[in-house]
């Protein structure tokens, strides 16, 4: 147990010796003894010397004496209680921590699906605890609108912008959002293997060896010639021990189903798990699974913790203060 505001007790200490030094100081001045009030009255011995006087006021002074000394008592719970009485330990934070990267394709013909993903994620980022999020969007090329980090305010916040942005299509927010994603058409569009190895970087520096995991919701049909194959996609996040849970809004064109079929090649490789959006139960399942993976302990520095225990003497002040009412209704005072 320790006082926090242990300073207050001097405080207290002062402010009492100043209360009674003015009473003594009063009390001299006026040519009297500092507690005496009593006045001589006539021929007073005859009742003060009655038995059943002398035992009254036995009775009387041990009440009045009961009664300053549960006052005394309260008035000293009560200032410790001003001191702040707390238990102080040191503990060491330990935090089972989960990497998720949500990696959107922000081409035209997935943005009616990536505002549904967005919507979903947005609801489940409040059930975190201890998962750090991010967001990356990418078309030609690809840009962070979340840092990973586990901020959730900020990151429910960020979704609940864009999960707006989207729905639109339109206005200064989604031009800010998509623009950065749009390197120039002659540049192609869902270079998603680009866009993959981006997310892989922006999971950063693993060192606490952390289960990192990519949600890549795309159709994977390129158009364009991307900067890295999605073998080197591939072959990087496995190097990173990054598992890829890959997202498929469907076929649009059955010439290019062969692209969406890569998609569960990703998936395997990196031992994820390929998912289409027809399934409602899509997002909840891939949060299911990387939940499933054994989560790493991050270990913080030893601190110190302060925990308020006003309590024992918070519960003497109250019965101190019941029992001097008793005690002043008994001196019908």
């Amino acid at each position: 147990m320790e006082l926090i505001f242990w300073w207050m007790l001097i405080l207290w200490a002062l402010a009492i010796a100043g209360y009674w030094g003015v009473r003594y100081w009063l009390a001299f001045r006026n040519g009297r003894r500092p507690f005496s009030l009593a006045l001589p009255v006539a021929h007073s011995n005859r009742l003060t010397n009655l038995p059943e006087y002398m035992e009254a006021l036995k009775r009387y002074r041990l009440l009045v004496n009961a009664t300053a000394a549960l006052l005394s008592l309260g008035l000293l719970s009560a200032i410790i209680l001003t001191a702040r009485p707390a238990s102080v330990s040191i503990i060491t934070p330990v935090q089972q921590n989960r990497d998720i990267m949500l990696c959107l394709d922000a081409s035209g013909s997935v943005l009616r699906e990536d505002t549904t993903l967005i919507d979903r994620f947005s609801s489940l980022v409040s059930s975190f605890s201890g998962q750090r999020f991010g967001l990356t969007l990418f078309n030609s090329s690809a840009v962070s609108v979340i840092p990973l980090n586990d901020d959730y305010p900020l990151i429910s916040k960020q979704l609940t912008i864009a999960a707006k942005a989207f729905k639109v299509q339109s206005g200064t927010t989604f031009t800010q959002l998509t623009d950065g994603t749009l390197a120039g058409f002659s540049q192609g569009t869902s270079l998603v293997s680009d866009g993959l190895a981006t997310c892989v970087q922006n999971l950063g520096v693993n060192n606490g060896h952390r289960p990192q995991s990519i949600i890549l919701a795309t159709d994977d049909e390129v158009n364009g010639t991307p900067a890295v194959d999605i073998l080197q996609a591939v072959a990087l996040a496995k190097q990173h021990n990054i598992r890829i849970f890959t997202i498929d809004p469907g076929v649009s064109d059955q010439s290019l189903a062969a692209d969406h079929g890569q998609l569960k090649v990703i998936a395997k490789e990196t031992g994820g798990t390929y998912y289409a959006l027809s399934n409602l139960n899509s997002v909840d399942s891939v949060i299911s699974d990387i939940s499933a993976q054994q989560s790493g302990n991050f270990v913080g520095l030893p601190q110190y913790a302060t925990n308020d225990n006003p309590k024992p003497f918070l519960y003497v002040a109250v019965l101190l203060t019941i029992a001097t009412i008793g005690l002043l209704w008994r001196l019908e005072l």
